[in-house]
């Protein structure tokens, strides 16, 4: 049993037998019609425990499209009374959203009504989006179906609360522990990171964004801590997984961010980094001449942004006997090499030349 909650009466037992007949007759005629079947929203928002009215907010409905992440404000929260804005505009292109999520952020000082009804960028990718700078506190819920607009609002938003009749008590920011291991158990110390609750990775490059939490540095145990609401969460630290194929059988694609629950306690397992190893490269004509002053190029192996070719970073060019010798972490992340030579031909490593170079990491070659 739920304790009671300030504003909300309970209603005696006398005649609720008609009363429950009333909504249960109601869904299945709704049900045969095949109507969606929606809640009321509730009529008023507290927080905490215990629970107190929500002096200021606002609650905003985010569809996730590829690439614009448009924002309709649906109400206002003021003293604890939800307003409802009726007819609501739906932005342009609104329908085609892969799915929609609700935001509601709260205050516990007045602020100024809201300068728009809507945002074209509800997410923000640096910082908190200027239309939520006023609340120090976001929820984002679940994703809501594509399939009903997100028409379907109200559900999402007494599923991000406790619901008490006609009213919603939201959960209050608590504090959240994230580890970063690798597989063998080690942890990711002393490495930076932001943070963000997590909007939609509906983007070309399936980069996440959302709202952003700010900036952390792993501890000695690979630890962060911080104070954020009971919404999945997404880390923009890259890593790496690994497959089979490539060249060498074995490949490892860098993803460049990570999506994780909601729970207050989460260890995170993944190949963080990928190790070094010392590589050279023995370059010589078809008359046994050393090829000096070749460099090379590279393309990752494919991800959500397809693969990326150019330089590969602080490689110095062959010397004078013709070996280019470098330290670089596992190459087996890229998909081709190119070696260029100093009248600019290029000349693409075979599949048997890259797995020699990628297992044994050596190799003699002639061009």
């Amino acid at each position: 049993m739920w304790p009671p909650v300030p504003g909300y009466n309970r209603v005696s037992g006398a005649g609720t037998g008609v009363m429950v007949k009333l909504p249960i007759l109601l869904a299945v005629v709704l049900g045969i019609m095949g109507l969606p079947g929606r809640a009321e929203p509730p009529t008023r928002i507290l927080i905490g425990e215990p629970p107190a009215p929500v002096v200021a907010g606002e609650v905003w409905l985010i569809a996730n499209r590829w690439g614009a992440y448009p924002g309709l404000l649906v109400g206002t929260i003021r003293d604890g009374e939800l307003q409802v804005r009726p007819n609501s505009e739906f932005p342009r292109y609104w329908g085609q959203a892969s799915d929609y999520k609700v935001l509601v952020a709260v205050s516990g000082q007045p602020v100024d009504m809201p300068h728009s009804q809507s945002e074209d960028h509800a997410y923000g990718t640096v910082g908190r989006p200027e239309y939520l700078e006023r609340f120090p506190v976001i929820y984002l819920s679940p994703p809501l179906p594509a399939r009903n607009l997100g028409k379907d609002w109200e559900d999402a938003l007494w599923e991000m609360g406790r619901p008490a009749g006609n009213t919603l008590v939201l959960p209050p920011p608590t504090p959240r522990t994230l580890r970063l291991i690798y597989p063998d158990g080690k942890p990711l110390a002393g490495t930076e990171l932001h943070v963000s609750l997590y909007g939609s990775s509906e983007n070309h490059c399936g980069v996440a964004v959302g709202i952003d939490l700010g900036g952390f540095t792993t501890d000695a145990n690979g630890e962060i801590s911080l104070l954020a609401t009971n919404s999945a969460l997404a880390l923009n630290r890259g890593y790496f997984v690994e497959s089979t194929g490539g060249p060498a059988g074995t490949m490892f694609s860098l993803m460049p961010d990570l999506i994780i629950g909601a729970d207050q306690h989460i260890t995170v397992k993944q190949l963080w980094t990928l190790p070094s190893y010392e590589y050279v490269l023995q370059l010589q004509t078809q008359d046994k001449r050393p090829i000096v002053h070749a460099r090379l190029t590279a393309c990752d192996n494919p991800d959500g942004c397809g693969a990326g070719c150019g330089p590969l970073y602080l490689i110095p060019e062959s010397d004078e006997s013709g070996v280019i010798r470098f330290r670089y972490q596992d190459l087996r992340e890229l998909q081709s090499i190119t070696l260029v030579d100093a009248a600019g031909q290029k000349r693409n490593l075979t599949n048997p030349e890259m797995r020699e170079l990628l297992t044994a990491h050596r190799l003699h070659l002639t061009w």
